[in-house]
């Protein structure tokens, strides 16, 4: 068995996707790499009004993979 990691870049894809696991030649399962980027964010929020040019920049693109994964984030 391998493993691979996908990025997913059209939402069509994931019906491709589940096309072959009801044909059993695959199987999905979800990761949860978000926990460490919502500290990170979180701590960047409660530093917002004091953002340096780089933190600003971290934080967008903090944002940008949570977005990308359809994840939300509840505080």
């Amino acid at each position: 068995m391998q493993t691979y990691s996908v990025e997913i870049l059209n939402p069509k894809a994931i019906k491709l996707l589940k096309n072959l696991v009801d044909l059993q030649l695959i199987s999905l399962k979800k990761e949860k790499k978000i926990e460490k980027n919502k500290t990170e964010l979180q701590e960047l929020l409660l530093k917002g009004p004091t953002w340096t040019d780089e933190e600003y920049k971290e934080y967008l693109e903090n944002r940008e993979s949570i977005n990308k994964t359809g994840a939300r984030l509840f505080y």
